[in-house]
């Protein structure tokens, strides 16, 4: 199986004591198992024994205990799921600090905010590295050296970004997206109810109807919080009814949180990380999709209409990790812009996409229209082939798939 090259690892796997966090499937173990050079693999079950790869033995706590400090003179060490462990593992970790080479991985964010946290003697012991959705230049290159260009490149790199569909893309590319049904099913709640596993969270009626919520596109905390009365989950319609249930999601990294631009008020729009995920818990809310059948014609046909919001999200992640950006909402009663980044609190770079095989000229007015009212360093206008385009706008750059290409190739 080909493997999805992650720069966020590739530079980092001879860090002496490496920490690597991040959310259930995101490819953490996969990645560090195929990349990186140790002399033992330990996986920690949930039951707390611990699984050494290499040579299939299972080793009770006790028993690892005795051999780790033997272990960690004998080459990299790696642990999977090392929360698993608790103490008295961590005192001994405090204890043998600066010996050996070591690489720990963990699947609970706030597990380990409170392992490196201001208090944690821990602290600043581990280099540290956050492994999240694949990022779009990986997703990228991946589907490119697939064989694929155009705009299937860039539409199976958005689903690429979720790396546990990097098989299916693999083995059937853009047939995927008529199974897509099947394997959304089987894996989307899964997938969730591990994060709050993980978590040592319980996924409640709230937790689901919020994210049923925000896939349906109500995005502010005061929307969500009128869902979730109307459905009798909440006992008042208020902000502070939600709050921390948005904030747990957050902090999951399920959910994400964008400031709106131009307001005195912090307001913040909440939407999900995962294009995958948000599509999922859209159908469950349109369709009660985890708990019917829905023919995989109608998965495919909903997808396609929503591939385009999806694409913004995918270039808004691209054009913020390329250029070291801010993502920002802008919208007003009379303006209302598809990707919008701030450096130094200014806008930087606003882009319109316009997915569609044809645009026509009144896009292209209304595009130039639009950027007239908006004062950003850079201004783009993003389309799957730059052939589907009457002329290009006078106040923009034009970006296509074989831009994105040599960008995924370039420096900022």
């Amino acid at each position: 199986m080909k493997i999805i090259e992650r720069r966020e690892l590739r530079d980092v796997l001879d860090a002496k004591w490496l920490l690597v966090y991040g959310r259930r499937k995101t490819g953490k173990t996969f990645y560090i198992r195929e990349k990186a050079e140790y002399s033992h693999y330990f996986i920690v079950t949930s039951g707390r024994e611990i699984f050494e790869v290499k040579r299939g033995e299972i080793l009770s706590f006790s028993e690892f205990m005795r051999v780790f400090s033997l272990l960690l003179g004998q080459g990299r060490i790696v642990i999977d799921e090392f929360h698993r462990l608790g103490e008295p593992f961590f005192s001994i970790l405090q204890g043998l600090s600066g010996r050996g080479e070591l690489t720990l991985i963990t699947s609970t964010r706030h597990y380990f905010k409170k392992f490196i946290g201001s208090n944690s003697p821990l602290l600043g012991l581990f280099y540290l590295r956050e492994l999240g959705l694949v990022d779009p230049k990986d997703a990228l290159n991946f589907v490119n050296e697939l064989g694929y260009s155009g705009k299937a490149m860039i539409e199976l790199a958005v689903l690429v970004q979720e790396p546990w569909l990097a098989p299916a893309i693999e083995s059937l590319g853009v047939s995927v997206f008529s199974t897509f049904g099947s394997t959304l099913k089987g894996n989307v709640p899964s997938l969730i109810g591990e994060i709050f596993t993980e978590e040592e969270r319980e996924l409640t009626m709230r937790y689901s109807a919020i994210l049923e919520t925000v896939a349906d596109g109500k995005s502010s905390s005061g929307e969500i919080a009128k869902e979730l009365y109307s459905r009798g989950l909440i006992e008042k319609e208020t902000h502070s009814a939600v709050a921390p249930y948005l904030e747990t999601l957050v902090n999951m990294g399920i959910l994400e949180r964008i400031p709106l631009f131009g307001k005195r008020k912090k307001i913040f729009k909440y939407r999900h990380l995962s294009p995958v995920v948000d599509f999922a818990y859209y159908l469950n809310a349109k369709y009660g999709f985890f708990e019917t059948e829905l023919p995989d014609e109608t998965v495919e046909r909903v997808f396609r209409e929503k591939m385009p919001r999806y694409v913004e999200r995918f270039f808004e992640r691209l054009l913020t990790k390329h250029y070291s950006l801010q993502p920002v909402r802008i919208e007003m009663p009379d303006l209302e812009v598809d990707i919008a980044l701030l450096r130094n609190k200014k806008l930087h770079l606003v882009a319109e996409v316009k997915w569609k095989e044809k645009v026509k000229e009144k896009d292209i007015r209304n595009v130039e229209e639009k950027f007239e009212k908006l004062n950003a360093k850079i201004k783009l206008l993003i389309v799957p082939d730059k052939e589907v385009l009457p002329r290009a706008p006078e106040n923009a750059e034009v970006l296509d798939w074989r831009n994105v290409i040599r960008l995924c190739k370039t420096p900022p």
